[in-house]
């Protein structure tokens, strides 16, 4: 070979070599000698290979994976390029192998190409793509394959095997009040407490963020499955951490993996519904109940592209003077199909679908035009009590959009008062405090609204930015019992929040005796049946341009058949 032509090649860093077919009497290739390699092929080859060395001879001193022989024939007869790729243990490193023919002579250049760190990041990517970055733990892309395979093995043996799927209890309430490291290390705790039952039987994913799943294979019974499961729970127990499970069995549940998938999250979910910390078993009617929930969401969709719904309206007056307070605005939807679906049924689902934000967008920019409209044409200086759900009240685009139909409709503040529950206190004390800090600046009122049920606690009292506090009709039910437990009870709740410098509203009044005892405990306002049921705008209308029988009240059923009927 020309030197000059050698000292070319050996300036290139790639390495290469060539080599000369070697020929049998009846001109058949049966081997290959090289001929020449430049520096950087004697470096890959760690110096093994020597000119005149044939292919044969040098295969065992580089890698016996590499199809040297028949690369070469390939390239040196028919011309055509050659590659493979393969991983050289005399340097421990990965080379793509290119064979290309020089001429019709059937010289042979071979070409290495070291792609060892790209190897290497391919490989990152696949562990990233098929295990859980936090825990390492393999992810929802392995579970497929899993999880047919435990089907098919299951089916030979007729055996059964569990899928228990997990989700972390209250993970966002440690991120918010914790931080983000504080959160994942909770995950990181689960995933270790869960490896410790992870053995030939029992298989354990990530399935991203706060949640599991395991596969209890070969197993003989479903009770040998539960009680594998309540162990599981025991040891979380013992380890402090409230986590829910759902637990789907094959074949008793379905022998459909995307079944027994879907059924073991219905059972988480119900699990969530119970109260969280405990394992749920699939039961049928959690389907049927899944199902009708579906239906229900579609209906609210719906229902919210297209404004299907209505305002109602009821009055709250002055105990003593008997004067209008203002009104508090009251959701109704109704379905063709399904009729009338009382707030109880749909807020809730709207809250978990995040169809709340709409929804409460929708009834805040009612309100307020319905207000403007009232202080514009009857002269009302009355407040509107508009009720806001704790998921729209967490939501970014609260205060803004607040602040721009405040803006919109050029309402004073002081006549709006946004009603919440205490709801709006369980994840985040201090995230609502903050906002309805902000809420109190705009200039509106604020009122807690069904205090003395739930999550009820004094000490809310002091540490929310409130005008009014509603006595829920819980306690006005049993208020003229004769024991006179509700009674002292209501009364001190009166007076403690009156010295407060809080007004005081009490739901749900439905006879005289009930007002009367109120009036007697210097209760402020009152808002039930007995002095006015929701009104839609029409009747509350009819009732600001001074007709008092627009007024629908439990003594006056006639009234739903008068002209302002609903």
């Amino acid at each position: 070979m020309n030197f000059n032509f050698k000292n070319i090649i050996n300036a290139i860093s790639s390495p290469v070599l060539v080599a000369e077919p070697v020929l049998d009497s009846e001109k058949q290739i049966i081997d290959f000698h090289v001929t020449f390699q430049n520096e950087a092929f004697s470096r890959a080859a760690n110096y093994v290979v020597s000119e005149s060395l044939l292919f044969s001879q040098f295969k065992s001193k580089i890698s016996q994976d590499i199809p040297w022989f028949k690369m070469g024939v390939k390239t040196a007869m028919d011309g055509l390029k050659s590659e493979t790729t393969c991983y050289s243990p005399v340097n421990k490193a990965w080379f793509h192998i290119e064979m290309e023919r020089t001429d019709d002579s059937g010289y042979i250049v071979v070409m290495l190409t070291d792609i060892t760190k790209e190897k290497h990041h391919s490989q990152e990517l696949r562990d990233i793509a098929y295990h859980d970055v936090l825990t390492h733990l393999p992810n929802r892309n392995c579970l497929k394959d899993a999880l047919e395979m435990a089907i098919d093995t299951a089916r030979y043996t007729e055996t059964k095997f569990g899928i228990l799927s997990l989700d972390i209890d209250n993970l966002k309430n440690v991120n918010d009040v914790n931080g983000q490291a504080a959160g994942d290390a909770l995950i990181k705790r689960v995933a270790d407490v869960l490896r410790n039952f992870v053995n030939e039987n029992i298989e354990l994913f990530s399935m991203g963020g706060d949640e599991f799943m395991l596969l209890l294979e070969n197993e003989k019974s479903s009770d040998s499955i539960i009680n594998i499961t309540d162990t599981i729970f025991e040891a979380f127990c013992n380890a402090n951490i409230s986590i829910s499970g759902g637990i789907a069995v094959f074949p008793d549940d379905s022998e459909q993996d995307g079944e027994l998938l879907r059924f073991a999250d219905m059972a988480v979910h119900t699990a969530k519904q119970q109260g969280k910390n405990r394992f749920v078993n699939f039961e049928i009617d959690m389907q049927k109940l899944f199902l009708q929930k579906m239906s229900m969401q579609a209906k609210l969709t719906t229902a919210v592209l297209s404004s299907s719904f209505e305002q109602y309206y009821q009055p709250q007056f002055d105990i003593k003077t008997g004067e209008l307070r203002g009104f508090e605005t009251l959701i109704r939807w109704h379905d063709d199909e399904a009729g009338n679906i009382p707030p109880a049924t749909f807020i809730p689902l709207a809250e978990e679908c995040g169809l709340i934000v709409p929804i409460g967008k929708w009834v805040l920019n009612t309100a307020f035009e319905k207000l403007k409209y009232w202080q514009t044409k009857y002269g009302f200086k009355g407040i509107m009590s508009v009720n806001v759900s704790p998921v729209q009240m967490k939501h970014d685009d609260f205060l803004p959009s607040l602040a721009d139909t405040l803006s919109k409709y050029d309402i004073s503040p002081d006549t709006v008062e946004i009603e919440i529950t205490e709801g709006v206190m369980i994840d985040n004390m201090r995230m609502a405090v903050q906002t309805l800090a902000y809420v109190k600046n705009m200039g509106l009122r604020v009122s807690l609204d069904d205090f003395g049920t739930g999550y009820s606690s004094l000490s809310y009292l002091q540490m929310l930015p409130l005008d009014t506090l509603k006595i829920d009709k819980s306690f006005i039910n049993d208020i003229t019992a004769s024991d006179g437990i509700q009674a002292n009870i209501t009364n001190s709740i009166i007076n403690m929040v009156s010295k407060m410098g809080l007004d005081t509203i009490a739901e749900g009044v439905e006879n005289a005796s009930q007002l009367t005892l109120l009036e007697k405990f210097n209760c402020r306002i009152v808002q039930g049946y007995l002095r006015g049921k929701p009104m839609c705008a029409d009747r509350c209308e009819a009732y600001l341009a001074g007709d008092t029988s627009a007024i629908d009240t439990i003594s006056s059923p006639a009234a739903s058949g008068s002209r302002y009927s609903t």
